[in-house]
C-alpha cells in the first residue's frame, strides 16, 4: 500500500476527532500513467464521517454541504488534505445514513444516479442477489424457476456489467430508462468486437 494513504487516513481521522472540515485536491490517473487534478486543481472542501474498505480500496464517506449530499472519495487519490477550520456539517444527515446499504447500492464505488431497478433471476441466482443486496429484499415469484426482486443502485456500467457477469438467468426488466442504458452499452461492446 502506498505510505501516503497512511498519512491521508491519518490526516481524515484527526478531522474527524477534530470535529473539522477538511480541504484536499483530487487527481484521476491519465493515459500517460501520470496524475493529473480534477477540476484543474480546484479545492474541494467537504466534512468527514467516515472511511469505507471496498474492492482493496480506502473511501472517504463525507458531506458535500455547497452540493448537500453524501459522496465518496478514493483516499489513495487525495492530495494534500488540511482542515479547513470549520466546524463539520451534514450530522443529521449521516446520521439517517446507512453504509452498509450503500455498499450494496455501489459497483465497484463508481456512482451515478440512484434508481430502483427491477431484475427478473432464474431461482439458482438467489444467493448472488442476496449476498449482494441483503436479506431485506422482497423477492417476488415470477414463475416455478424465476423471480423479480426490485432493489434500489446506483445506476452506471458496473452495475450493468454486474448484471449481465450474472449470465442470461438475469434480466433488468424496469425501469424502461435503465433497459435501454443496457441495449446500448450491449451495441456498444458488440461493436468493439465486429
Amino acid at each position: 500500500m502506498n505510505e501516503s494513504i497512511y498519512y491521508n487516513v491519518d490526516a481524515i481521522h484527526a478531522a474527524i476527532a477534530a470535529n473539522e472540515q477538511i480541504r484536499f485536491q483530487y487527481f484521476q490517473w491519465n493515459v500517460k500513467k501520470e496524475p493529473e487534478l480534477r477540476h484543474n486543481g480546484a479545492w474541494y472542501q467537504v466534512s468527514p464521517w467516515a472511511l469505507s474498505w471496498d474492492d482493496e480500496n480506502y473511501y472517504l464517506i463525507a458531506y458535500d454541504s455547497e452540493n448537500d449530499k453524501i459522496k465518496h472519495f478514493r483516499v489513495d487519490k487525495m492530495l494534500r488534505i488540511r482542515s479547513a477550520r470549520e466546524r463539520r456539517e451534514g450530522k443529521k444527515r449521516f446520521k439517517e445514513f446507512d453504509m452498509a446499504l450503500y455498499a450494496r447500492k455501489m459497483f465497484g464505488m463508481y456512482g451515478g444516479r440512484e434508481e430502483t431497478v427491477k431484475l427478473c433471476c432464474g431461482n439458482e441466482l438467489i444467493g448472488a442477489i442476496i449476498d449482494r443486496f441483503g436479506k431485506d429484499i422482497t423477492v417476488i415469484p415470477a414463475d416455478e424457476k424465476h423471480f423479480i426482486v426490485n432493489v434500489k443502485v446506483e445506476i452506471s456500467n458496473q452495475f450493468i456489467h454486474w448484471v449481465m457477469a450474472l449470465g442470461s438467468g438475469a434480466k433488468i426488466i424496469g425501469p424502461d430508462a435503465v433497459v435501454e442504458e443496457v441495449k446500448a452499452e450491449v451495441r456498444r461492446l458488440a461493436e468493439e468486437y465486429i
